[in-house]
């Protein structure tokens, strides 16, 4: 899965972290309005932002259940467990994991989101393969499986083509690995994105094209990944990650 979410923890002044539970008017109310600071958490690297809002989201959940904001509290929860690991926060991440794994219980009781929950659960096993490599031989066949059948269930869902190609990106080739095929996957990911922008997709969009620009250089294609990266930055050109990190990484060579 998407190990990184950003390189650095940022501390955050006391008003950034008012506004994660009191968002400001341009950014929308709701679900929207979560959905757009988690975005700006994301684009501008500021995890405790991504937190706080994630706290808001679960409490309006308690307050009135509803399937659309508890899917939106398992993609946020999925994001900040990747950060965690990809931060060697293993306790935060491990912790999380529990909690998100009740929420996951309820969504997989929708019928709407029954492909959704297959894919998270996929990824957890892989967040537990990342907490505990031994565990590869028992969930990795696990993860595979879930990612295969809601692919067969709904090939039009762009996170599922995002899973199947992390699971080709990180997969041993013995294991039947490939970045090339994962290149496949994560592109056509994008391409639904791009047909359907969703809302609460969109730091996932700017995510994919960051594991799909490392795809690209790890095949030896590295001209093609400063390409992507510099599409990240069209799309959002206050993009932190790419812009401070990633394009002066992958131009420096």
């Amino acid at each position: 899965m998407e190990r990184k979410i950003c390189q650095h923890l940022v501390i955050l002044s006391g008003f950034v972290l008012l506004t994660a539970l009191h968002p400001p008017a341009n950014q929308g109310s709701g679900r929207t309005g979560f959905q757009n600071m988690i975005y700006r958490a994301y684009v501008y690297d500021r995890m405790p932002l991504w937190e706080s809002t994630l706290q808001t989201m679960e409490f309006e959940y308690r307050q009135q259940p509803d399937p659309g904001l508890l899917y939106d509290i398992l993609l946020a929860q999925y994001g900040l467990i990747g950060y965690y690991l990809g931060t060697d926060q293993e306790n935060e991440a491990e912790a999380l994991l529990e909690k998100a794994d009740s929420y996951l219980g309820i969504l997989s009781e929708e019928r709407n989101y029954t492909a959704e929950a297959k894919l998270f659960e996929a990824a957890f096993y892989g967040f537990r393969i990342g907490l505990r490599p031994r565990r590869a031989v028992r969930f990795g066949p696990r993860s595979s499986r879930l990612i295969d059948e809601a692919l067969e269930m709904n090939p039009g869902y762009p996170r599922a083509h995002i899973e199947k190609g992390n699971v080709l990106y990180y997969a041993p080739s013995i294991f039947g690995g490939s970045k090339s095929k994962a290149i496949e996957h994560y592109e056509k990911a994008i391409e639904l994105m791009e047909d359907s922008m969703a809302n609460n997709h969109r730091w996932l969009y700017l995510s994919t094209l960051v594991s799909l620009a490392e795809a690209y250089k790890e095949t030896g294609d590295r001209e093609t990944g400063i390409a992507i990266l510099e599409k990240a930055l069209r799309f959002e050109p206050d993009f932190h990650w790419v812009k401070e990190e990633k394009l002066p990484e992958f131009r420096s060579g």
